[in-house]
């Protein structure tokens, strides 16, 4: 019997049945061959039978088919077929394989229901609900399976890693690679579809998904599969998010392009992937490219949370980073991974580029990397205000084995790093990092700072820690740097070297430390000061063994020396202190935990030779060469103590000497001592009051009670004394400290006032912030102040303050307040504070009867503040009320405490303005009149603003610098900043009219600056009266300009104006100098001696302080007219006073009383006094045209002046026995002695003429016939200036009368000097002279009476003469006289009219005795420079001489 074949699978049945179909044909051909010639003969009949054939066969086949169908559809016909293909497949792949059942329409579907597949481990591995099938039978005759549609209904895949990598599908995919190796058909699915599928990779599952594959999947004869452009669409139901994908290649390589992920309507990620074997771990590659991967802190927290379907919280640096998008790629197989991209946001970004390599457990791995940031924001992220911008690039590697970190290198190179607001440059960093050890380098070359750690360890490998730390810095500006505030010019420079070890926990570290750090040649620059501490050294030893703890640290430099030593353990310190102090204040230090170290410590520590680092510093204190601290700590006997004695300390603010500070346990109670004696400097306004105090303080504390006192007293003149005395109770209620508090009964004197202080209690509870106050108070025989109630943060508490009778001044003379403003009157009131430790609050109301301010009464003062709780706004209602019940000023104003803020606004009516006068003193003196106007003042922490208008009405103010007193009605404006004067008029005392505007700038009132201009026209400007130290004085009026400006310190007061008439100015050259002698003529000249003498006087050294002078600069820049007065006082009653003209600048500056003065001035007219032996005055007439010149010091000016002392003499005196020979008929004639100065004024060039004015040529060539030579002339001036006559040569001497003569000479001159003197005080207008001369003997005695005078009413009128007696037997003239008058028709003077009388000589060709004449004088200095004649001659000599070759040439 023939047996059936049998086949293993499908395909070996489709390769049989081929197999056959091919021998069947060929058969059929042979028999066609060999009987063709048959049937071409029985062909017609064969063919209709054919047909029939055909036709039945075709039926029956049908009836096959359609019983198949049917049979198909029975239960039990599916249950065996399902059963043999399921054990067939259940045996070729080692699984299990479960079908439902299935349905089948012929030529095109194909349903098979409930799919169950396990993987090799029975497993679930695949679970489908439905599995639908749509075909083309009839392709497999073309050996094509065509699928038009694949459809899986509810799958579920359960996709597992197995121990050796592979996934557990993978024995499906070798069945099907090794069963289809000769499968010849060709598989087309057209549609795959996978509705509402579940898939899970180990621990990931992936609910309700959907994948439509659009595009054809082929297989070649392999069963490769091929994917093109296939589009995959998962949404996710629980998590709002879809992924789109566009996918092709095969099951060996798959490529996913325009991949996006969307997540709350935001596209997460954009990008594609590849992946080339994914079947296969250990040979897959990837190549990943992200065009953005985007994502915030708010999106990641959102997605975590429902992916893991529970609350999620990332950490705080994620959320900061804000919105993050990656660009860049990934690609490498599996083992071997390389990472480009980079991260952007709105820090910044960062780069990032590198490799890992690994095996397949990714276990062991190592990784290198680079990172580049550009100016990424780093402050930002990590929210730190210091932190600003980083640029750095920085390598990366990295080492692990069986998953544990084994090694790390890092070279970072940072280019810009921003910390404090500063950019630092050139950082660089390496480092290399083990699990037990951190070595490191880093190097900063930045132009403030050079830092160089060379070498840097951390190893805690082995039992003992190595800390090794060499540092060098230099060039270290800290200002600079932005590290500190204050010393903007400090440098600093050290090299450090750091040498540790330790062992053991944290906590015992310190304790098992030993080694050393060490500073050296420290380098300390502050500005132009520096200096250098050698070396500092910090030593700690551990000497520890099984029986003892002994422990030493010391330190060693150039300013500091300290131990600390003895049997005792860092770490139980702290605890040890606050054992000893629990033993005491239990309340406030509770019980620690006990310990048995009993630590022995000793530790001293000596300062020496600070004061280099202190000046340095300039920290404005001062200490001793050296003082010591000392203490001890012996917990077995439960001791302690710590104490220090300082010589002294100094401040600029005070000077405190013979310091102890002493702190113990001993006498079984707890002390803190401290005693010192404190110098106020002589500038702070309580010094006066106070004087030097010796305070003494002592607190002990016991068993939580504690005694507080306190002992001031002092000797100097003013008694300032008194103790205080206080005892306290501390305890403990529920972990809360309350102190109570008991000021016991006890006064002081302060300021040689006798003050009381009461029995009181006070409660005070740190922790709620509430202190409570019965019965405080602090009372004198009239006034005190009271204190109740209690402080607390509620609202609902109030601090009441009461006042009675306060003198106000007396309480600012202990401030600094008392400088900037004076209250007169006692002030009685009452004040309620609310909440005074959380927003303060207030209601109060005072009075002050009688009020002033800056000693200036303004009237009774009433004040009300009450609280708007609403606003919380403190509202202040105040007025002032003078004694006639005039409402003098009206207060109203708000403080707003939470903003620290208060304003006031002011109605003035009628105050009187000299209340100004304390603060303008100096500037302004001696304010008058009343002031009127609104006036706002806020204010705010620190800031003062004052805005509004003031008018002064009948104002008066005198400016000191000047004298001048100004008078005015006008308004004043202020602003936040300024104090603005308009245009405002003023007037003079004589009501001589001018203006001023200007600005006085402040800043709250501090820091003043002022710009002040004034305009004069002819009005008085200057006032200063008569002061023999003051270099100038007298009263000027003008026309021009005035500028004032300046700041606290510096004054500026630049005059620009030309004199007017009644200006009468003195120039005291005399001032700070001392006369000397020079033959007979008195001057002074500048004596520094003098000066420095005076410095040494008693009543200057009794000045031991004085307050800072302001600079004075006083700019003069005049023109000098005519009608202006000017004397120069050159010591004594010596002087030069004229008029004339001239443009002088003067600079004055104080306190130097440095004094320029330039410029000429050209006299008119004037006079000079002139003393012969402080006995005889002579007074002279200054010649029109002398001039003064002053190039800078105002004591050395030059001169070239002119002086005329007229008198008249008899030429019987100088012809002696000759004088009948005399050639005028008079005794006696006009005479006029010259004296002329050229060069310094101190130092003069003298010269000496004598001229007789009224004398003919004849009577003159007489004269100088006798007087021909220096020596005569000098005696003859000396006898004119001293007798007024002249002297007698020896050779035509008559002895008779000449002393008698003499002696009359100088009696009469003397008297004539005292009467002008007389008369100087009572007029300037008019002087005078009188002469008497006794001669000859007999019948030829004559006797001779004569007075001079000049009279100067106004400046345009002179007026000289003289007259007389002569008494003789001879003369037929006895009276005789001359008069001549001036009238100066211009100002200058050149041009002037002239009338005059004189009496005629008697060799005069008149008959008359006098003569007299009117007419026209006009007088004008020429410099009479030869340049121009000669200039002009030798011009004329070369004309002659081309004239003269001319004429030669001409004749040849």
């Amino acid at each position: 019997m023939h047996k059936c074949k049998k086949f293993t699978n499908f395909a070996q049945f489709l390769l049989w049945s081929n197999f056959v179909k091919k021998q069947v044909n060929q058969h059929i051909e042979k028999t066609n061959d060999l009987r063709e010639p048959v049937l071409q003969s029985k062909q017609k009949t064969k063919v209709e039978k054919t047909f029939a054939g055909i036709f039945i066969a075709l039926g029956i086949l049908l009836l096959i088919f359609g019983g198949i169908i049917g049979l198909l559809h029975l239960k039990r016909v599916q249950t065996y077929i399902i059963g043999k293909v399921t054990n067939r497949l259940e045996l070729l792949l080692n699984a299990d394989i479960k079908i439902a059942h299935f349905h089948y329409r012929p030529l095109s579907h194909l349903a098979i229901d409930s799919i169950y597949l396990s993987d090799q481990q029975y497993d679930t591995l695949a679970f489908i609900d439905q599995l639908q099938l749509e075909f083309h039978p009839l392709q497999l005759r073309h050996q094509k399976i065509d699928i038009q549609q694949l459809r899986l209904q509810n799958p579920y895949i359960n996709l597992q890693s197995t121990s050796d990598s592979t996934l557990n599908i993978q024995f499906l995919i070798d069945a099907f690679k090794r069963d289809t190796a000769s499968f010849p058909f060709r598989v087309n699915i057209n549609t795959l579809k996978l509705e509402h599928s579940r898939i899970r990779y180990n621990e990931i599952l992936v609910d309700e998904l959907s994948i439509d594959l659009a595009l054809p999947v082929f297989s070649n004869d392999s069963l490769d599969v091929q994917l093109h452009d296939m589009h995959l669409r998962a949404q996710l139901d629980h998590i709002d998010a879809h992924f789109e994908a566009d996918l092709h290649g095969s099951l060996d390589s798959v490529c996913a392009q325009n991949m996006q992920l969307i997540f709350r309507g935001e596209q997460l990620f954009s990008g594609s992937i590849a992946i080339v074997q994914p079947t296969q771990l250990d040979s897959l590659y990837i190549q990943a490219d992200s065009t953005d991967l985007f994502c915030n802190g708010a999106l990641l927290q959102t997605l975590l949370e429902q992916l893991s379907v529970q609350s999620f919280s990332l950490p705080p640096i994620i959320t900061q980073l804000g919105d993050v998008h990656y660009h860049g790629n990934i690609h490498g197989w599996l083992d071997s991974l390389s990472l480009k991209g980079a991260f952007n946001n709105s820090l910044g970004s960062i780069d990032v580029e590198g490799y890992i390599h690994s095996d397949t457990t990714f276990q062991n791995f190592y990784f290198s990397g680079n990172v580049h940031t550009q100016s990424f924001q780093l402050g930002r992220l990590l929210k730190q205000a210091d932190l600003g911008s980083v640029t750095l690039d920085a390598q990366v590697n990295g080492l692990f084995e069986d998953g544990q970190f084994v090694e790390a290198t890092t070279t970072a190179k940072i280019q810009q790093f921003e910390y404090k607001n500063y950019s630092y440059q050139n950082i660089h960093i390496e480092g290399e990092i083990a699990p037990q050890e951190i070595k490191g380098k880093l190097n900063i070359k930045d132009e403030n700072i050079q830092l160089d750690i060379a070498d840097g360890l951390v190893d805690w490998s082995e039992e003992e820690t190595r800390l090794w730390l060499n540092m060098e810095v230099s060039n270290f500006k800290p200002a600079t740097l932005n590290l500190i505030q204050q010393y903007p010019n400090l440098t600093l420079g050290a090299a450090i070297n750091i040498h540790l070890y330790t062992s053991g926990k944290v906590h015992q570290m310190l304790d098992n430390m030993t080694g050393y750090v060490i500073v050296d040649t420290l380098h300390i620059i502050n500005g132009e000061k520096q200096t250098t501490m050698q070396q500092f050294e910090l030593t700690i030893e551990d000497n520890s063994n099984e029986m003892t703890n002994a422990h030493t640290m010391s330190i060693r430099s150039d300013y500091l020396t300290a131990d600390l030593d003895g049997l005792f353990l860092y770490n139980t310190l702290p605890t040890t202190v606050l054992q000893l102090l629990h033993a005491h204040i239990p309340s406030v230090v509770e019980q620690p935990v006990c310990t048995s170290t009993n630590n022995h410590v000793e530790m001293q520590a000596k300062i020496r030779n600070f004061t280099p680092i202190l000046q340095v510093l300039e920290l404005g204190i001062d200490l001793p060469d050296a003082f010591d601290i000392k203490g001890h700590i012996y917990e077995d006997q439960q001791e302690f103590e710590i104490k220090t004695s300082i010589p002294y300390i100094r401040t600029s603010g005070t000077n405190m000497e013979n310091i102890k500070i002493a702190l113990d346990n001993h006498n079984e109670q707890l002390e803190l001592s401290l005693s010192v004696l404190n110098h106020l400097p002589k500038d702070n306004p309580t010094a006066a009051k106070l004087g030097d105090i010796k305070a003494g303080i002592k607190l002990s504390a016991k068993n939580d009670a504690l005694d507080l006192l306190v002992n001031l007293e002092n000797t100097d003149k003013v008694r300032n004394e008194g103790i205080i005395h206080a005892a306290s109770q501390l305890s403990r209620n529920n972990d809360t400290v309350q102190l109570d508090i008991q000021i016991l009964p006890t006064n002081f004197i302060l300021n040689d006032s006798s003050w009381n202080i009461s029995e009181a209690n006070i409660m005070y509870i740190p922790a709620k912030k509430i202190i409570d106050v019965h019965n405080f108070a602090l009372y004198t025989d009239y006034q005190s102040i009271a204190i109740n109630g209690r402080a607390s943060v509620s609202d609902s508490d109030s601090l009441n303050v009461a006042l009675h009778n306060i003198n106000m001044d007396y309480l600012l003379s202990y401030t600094e307040a008392n400088e900037a403003i004076s209250i007169m009157g006692p002030a009685t009131g009452e004040a309620h504070i609310y909440g005074l430790f959380s927003e303060p609050m207030l209601e109060a109301q005072a009075q002050i009867p009688n009020g002033g301010l800056n000693g200036v009464y303004l009237g009774d003062v009433t004040a009300e503040a009450k609280l708007d709780r609403e606003n919380k706004t403190i509202l202040i209602d105040g007025q002032i009320v003078d004694s006639t019940n005039h409402l003098v000023a009206q207060v109203a104003g708000k403080v707003i405490p939470r903003d620290k803020w208060w304003g006031l606004d002011i109605a003035c009516d009628s105050v009187d303005l000299h209340f100004i006068d304390f603060w303008t003193n100096g500037i302004i003196a001696d304010p008058q009149g009343r002031a009127y106007g609104n006036v706002k003042v806020e204010g705010q922490r620190h800031k003062v603003w004052v805005t509004g208008r003031a008018l002064a009405k009948d104002a008066q103010i005198t400016i000191p610098q000047i004298g001048t007193t100004f008078y005015l009605t006008d308004s004043i404006f202020l602003d936040s900043t300024a104090i603005l004067f308009p245009n405002i008029t003023m007037y003079d005392q004589y009501g001589n009219q001018g203006s001023f505007s200007g600005h006085i700038w402040h800043e709250n009132f501090m820091d003043i600056t002022y710009d002040l201009k004034a305009q004069a026209n002819n009005m008085m400007v200057m006032n200063l009266p008569a002061d023999q130290q003051s270099f100038f004085y007298g009263q000027v009026f003008g026309t021009g300009d005035v500028h004032i400006h300046g700041d606290e310190a510096n004054c500026y007061i630049d005059v620009n104006a030309k004199t007017e008439a009644n200006t009468k100015f003195y120039l005291n050259v005399n001032s700070a100098s001392k006369a000397t002698s020079s033959n007979f003529i008195n001057f002074v000249q500048p004596n520094k001696d003098s000066q420095e003498q005076e410095d040494l006087s008693p009543s200057t050294n009794q000045t031991t302080s004085a307050a800072p002078e302001t600079y004075l600069r006083l700019s003069l820049q005049g023109e000098v007219t005519p009608e202006a007065d000017i004397n120069i006082k050159l010591g004594g009653e010596d002087g030069i006073r004229g008029r004339g003209e001239g443009n002088l600048k003067l600079v004055y500056e104080d306190p130097s009383e440095n004094i320029q003065m330039q410029g000429d001035y050209t006299l008119q007219s004037g006079k000079f006094d002139f003393s012969i032996g402080n006995i005889v005055r002579r007074h002279f007439t200054i010649r029109e045209g002398s001039k003064i010149t002053w190039t800078s010091d105002p004591l050395a000016p030059e001169v070239d002046i002119y002086g005329i002392y007229n008198t008249s003499a008899s030429l019987r005196d100088l012809f002696g026995s000759e004088s009948d020979q005399i050639a005028t008929d008079r005794t006696s004639v006009p005479v006029n002695c010259v004296l002329h100065m050229t060069s310094e004024l101190f130092n003069p060039i003298l010269d000496f003429a004598i001229e007789l004015p009224q004398s003919d040529e004849s009577v003159q060539s007489q004269i100088k016939s006798i007087i021909n030579t220096e020596e005569m002339l000098m005696r003859q001036v000396i006898y004119i200036l001293a007798f007024n006559r002249f002297y007698t040569p020896d050779y035509l001497q008559n002895t008779q009368n000449i002393g008698l003569n003499e002696t009359y000479s100088l009696l009469s001159s003397t008297i004539t000097g005292q009467i002008n003197s007389w008369l100087s005080k009572l007029t300037d207008v008019f002087t005078m002279g009188f002469n008497f001369r006794t001669d000859g003997e007999g019948e030829t005695a004559s006797q001779e009476y004569e007075a001079n005078f000049q009279i100067h009413p106004i400046n345009q009128l002179i007026i000289n003469g003289n007259f007389g007696y002569r008494y003789n037997d001879i003369s037929n003239r006895p009276f005789f006289g001359d008069l001549d008058i001036e009238y100066l028709l211009t100002d200058n003077g050149k041009l002037r009219a002239k009338a005059f009388t004189h009496t005629v000589d008697k060799y005069s060709l008149r008959q008359a005795n006098t003569v007299q004449g009117v007419g026209f004088v006009f007088k004008h200095d020429f410099d009479w420079n030869d340049k121009p004649i000669k200039k002009a001659k030798k011009k004329e000599n070369t004309k002659k001489v081309k004239r003269n070759k001319k004429i030669e040439k001409d004749k040849k």
